[in-house]
């Protein structure tokens, strides 16, 4: 659910990144919905990485419980489908 800003400053810390980041601010919560990661009680979603291929197909999930997420291993993930 961040911000297309805060998405390009995740992608600046990486070096740049060759591929979209879906920024779910507005309308607040919409995909993140539809992945079952919003929190009703909270009134925000679970933190998450979904890495989607160009056909639309969900490759690989990984939910943040707490901490960042582990990078080399989101990226070698999107290096697989690349």
């Amino acid at each position: 659910m961040d911000s297309v800003h805060s998405h390009r400053a995740f992608a600046n810390v990486l070096g740049g990144l060759d591929y979209p980041l879906l920024a779910d601010f507005h309308p607040k919560g919409e995909a993140t919905k539809q992945y079952s990661l919003w929190r009703d009680d909270k009134g925000y979603s679970r933190r998450a990485i979904i890495i989607v291929d160009g056909d639309g197909i969900v490759r690989q999930s990984y939910i943040i419980e707490k901490g960042p997420p582990d990078v080399e291993a989101v990226l070698s993930a999107v290096k697989e489908i690349v």
